[in-house]
């Protein structure tokens, strides 16, 4: 990272003093050009006035100056030149200066000169007697001025690029150091900079996390354990009397209770870190859903529940295995934490390219502290109730998980002591 910001503030710093100077050359380059026009302007101007008063003396007059002076008859023909021969020079009647400058009274241009062979600026004046005086500079005379100063130029930006690396050492050492010293087990204790505040907050919240579910994680391991290790040990010792068939089967009973939870566990870990190794395929929905609906028969007639389908056939695309999870765990809390001879309802129908599935109940519903959470891993909704409510606390995050992996959505809506509704949309 530090290497990454050190390169970001050089490249961009260099790159903004290349454009800078680029920048500087072109307005230099074009004020030097603009001078030399203007310079050219006010020479032909004075060139002309001395011409009108004497045009004898003009043409007998050795002129010594850096631009070209010509001077053309109305017929287009080269009368003198201070450069050429006049009488080697072809007829410049069709030349775009001389026709302007004979029909407007002057005339500016800059084009590729054939007797010169390079680009020239050239202005023309209409003189008294119609003919034409034309002074021209070449275009190169412009960088020509500028070339002495590209040296020093060149010295002082290599400096400047030299200065801009330091200065972006400093900044990237600035920047990071911040970074460097914070305290991920604190995030909220950190004073940096303002920019990192949802980040730390995010931080914050996902460490509290962390702590709560290894907390949870090792009473939820360790309560069955001990039951186990208890009863073992008892009965290693022959203290168990007449019991031994009763402390078995709670050995049996709290061992499928710590399996239960370590597979849960494993699930969720997987859908996490994106390792199931299941494939989609055309499932209908309402097959998986009848598959869990026998599974749980027994336990809704024990507890006295009334299962209510209202489902219709929708197929889809999907991951049987894991909706069969969904459908499970969603079936088997509306049944648990429901009252004595309730209701489950469950609907199901297709809804444009998604499968609408709501799963409804008529129990203790949810508290509105615990429902921004019942999707935590080891979370249990209401308190009072989870003690007496056999479960790993793992349903609903393995719930959460199996529709985020098939990029659906679920919404919960509570009814307290009414019940309550879980819907859930997922893409066929």
């Amino acid at each position: 990272m530090k290497k990454k910001i050190f390169q970001s503030i050089a490249i961009t710093s260099i790159i903004f003093v290349t454009i800078a100077y680029l920048l500087c050359a072109f307005f230099f380059y074009n004020d030097i050009s603009k001078n030399i026009r203007l310079t050219l302007k006010t020479e032909t101007n004075a060139l002309a006035k001395y011409y009108n008063e004497d045009p004898s003396v003009f043409l007998e007059t050795k002129f010594y100056s850096d631009s070209r002076i010509t001077l053309i008859n109305t017929d287009g023909n080269v009368l003198y030149d201070s450069q050429y021969d006049s009488n080697s020079l072809i007829n410049h009647s069709n030349r775009p200066e001389f026709v302007d400058a004979v029909k407007f009274g002057s005339a500016e241009r800059t084009r590729y000169s054939d007797t010169l062979n390079e680009t020239t600026y050239y202005y023309a004046l209409r003189l008294n007697d119609g003919s034409v005086l034309r002074l021209s500079t070449i275009a190169n005379s412009a960088l020509t001025i500028m070339i002495p100063s590209i040296v020093p130029i060149m010295f002082i930006l290599i400096i400047v690029f030299i200065v801009c690396l330091i200065v972006a050492r400093f900044l990237t050492r600035k920047i990071i150091d911040p970074i460097n010293h914070l305290n991920l087990d604190i995030p909220l204790a950190n004073d940096t900079y303002p920019e990192l505040k949802p980040l730390l907050e995010n931080l914050n919240y996902h460490n509290k996390i962390r702590k709560e579910f290894s907390a949870n994680v090792s009473h939820e391991l360790k309560t069955p354990l001990t039951s186990i290790s208890g009863y073992a040990e008892i009965m290693a010792n022959n203290l168990q009397g007449d019991n031994t068939q009763e402390f078995s089967q709670k050995i049996v009973d709290e061992s499928k209770h710590l399996l239960r939870t370590i597979e849960d566990i494993i699930k969720l870990s997987k859908l996490d870190e994106g390792t199931v190794q299941l494939d989609y395929d055309q499932i209908n929905y309402q097959e998986v859903l009848h598959q869990v609906l026998r599974s749980l028969s027994d336990y809704a007639n024990l507890n006295g529940i009334t299962l209510v389908d209202n489902s219709v056939p929708v197929t889809g695309r999907a991951v049987s295995q894991i909706i069969y999870e969904i459908f499970y765990n969603l079936i088997q809390n509306a049944i648990k934490y429901n009252t004595r001879n309730g209701h489950v309802w469950i609907d199901m129908k297709e809804r444009g390219k998604f499968v609408e599935i709501t799963i409804k109940d008529d129990g203790i519903g949810i508290n509105d502290i615990d429902k921004e959470r019942i999707f935590e891993r080891f979370f249990r909704s209401d308190k009072s109730h989870s003690s007496q409510i056999e479960g790993t606390g793992l349903g609903l995050a393995i719930v959460k998980h199996g529709v985020e992996f098939h990029h659906g959505t679920i919404v919960v809506d509570d009814y307290l002591n009414h019940g309550s509704k879980f819907t859930i949309k997922l893409k066929r």
